[in-house]
């Protein structure tokens, strides 16, 4: 519940150095990352509980992640925009401050954990491509998803307990500072970035290697079934039709093979923004928490860094309506269809 001393902070800022049409400006620009990350992640999800096509294990880990980056925008984004806007003056109370850093931490570790996981996907269905549509299933898919949420909740809800455990200060009501404890940031950001980034990484490099070898399995036919029918059937037609059904089969495999290497040329450009978005953040969270002298003007470069990062969740739903062809298509089929004159009567 808002404190009335806090709410009436908000018209006492004529003694700091930012104008006021500024800060309206800034609130403006911030504000519409989060409009626009909120309505780009909004479609994708739409589109996956809309399309059938799209209802595949992989489109499920997008839309988990889609789902994440939508709690960003439309949970973490506005406040801060808000508290930037009024030159860091939190007006919301401290209890809804670890409430919001929460859910900061919730929204953006379960948006690195899905990217990780969906990794991990694009890396089975490259490298064991005759087997994968059995192993990832959806109960499985489903499974990663759910412990996805459930590791991104356990280093936010109960992390209040441990920031006010730690706090050497209370800090003033108007402010909402984040955790200094250099136990924490250490823990937290190798759960929720430098372990993933490694994972992601590493699939990223595997799967690039192990194409190749898939490739090749394919051409030899996978598994071997089809070359054991043939040298056990004698009768010429019965070799010609499995011959013919061979073809098919190889046919339909070097396609779905040729769409997960696309699949996985979309992910990582989904990986390279994400690096280029996150990574700084995640220097300077460390950095701040071993040596907090050692950063220049350190409000401002974590400001700008910290929304760096969340404006990654608004980029993700551009890559793939982007660079996606069933994502275009679904975008495309939920829009109504323009009248033409020859219609009209």
């Amino acid at each position: 519940m808002l404190n009335i001393s806090n709410l009436s902070c908000v018209y006492c800022l004529n003694d700091n150095n930012v104008p006021t049409f500024k800060r309206g400006y800034l609130f403006a620009i911030l504000i519409s990352f989060g409009v626009a990350t909120v309505l780009g992640n909004s479609l994708i999800i739409v589109s996956v509980l809309k399309k059938r096509s799209l209802h595949t294990a992989t489109n499920y880990f997008i839309t988990s992640l889609a789902i994440a980056d939508f709690l960003v925008g439309l949970v973490v984004m506005p406040f801060s925009a808000t508290y930037e806007a009024m030159d860091q003056r939190w007006i919301f109370g401290p209890d809804w401050c670890d409430i919001w850093h929460s859910m900061d931490v919730l929204a953006s570790t379960a948006s690195i954990l899905n990217l990780c996981v969906i990794s991990l996907d694009r890396y089975w269905a490259i490298t064991d491509p005759m087997t994968y549509p059995y192993k990832m299933t959806g109960k499985r898919a489903a499974i990663l998803i759910v412990l996805v949420w459930v590791c991104s909740s356990v280093i936010s809800f109960p992390a209040i307990a441990w920031w006010r455990l730690v706090a050497e200060n209370v800090p003033p009501e108007w402010k909402c500072p984040f955790t200094e404890d250099m136990g924490y940031l250490i823990f937290s950001s190798t759960v929720s970035f430098y372990g993933p980034l490694t994972i992601m990484l590493g699939a990223k490099v595997l799967a690039a290697t192990g194409g190749p070898d898939s490739t090749l399995r394919i051409h030899r036919g996978g598994g071997g079934r089809d070359n054991s029918q043939k040298s056990n059937n004698n009768d010429v037609h019965c070799t010609l039709v499995n011959r013919d059904k061979n073809s098919i089969s190889f046919s339909k495999k070097i396609m779905k093979f040729s769409k997960e290497k696309k699949a996985a040329k979309t992910l990582g450009t989904v990986m390279g923004v994400f690096i280029i978005c996150w990574l700084p953040f995640f220097i300077t969270n460390i950095i701040s928490g071993l040596c907090s002298d050692c950063i220049a003007n350190p409000d401002f470069i974590i400001q700008v860094v910290t929304w760096l990062g969340w404006i990654n969740s608004g980029m993700n739903p551009a890559i793939y309506a982007y660079c996606s062809k069933d994502f275009r298509s679904s975008k495309r089929s939920s829009q109504p269809p323009k009248s033409s004159p020859k219609y009209l009567r």
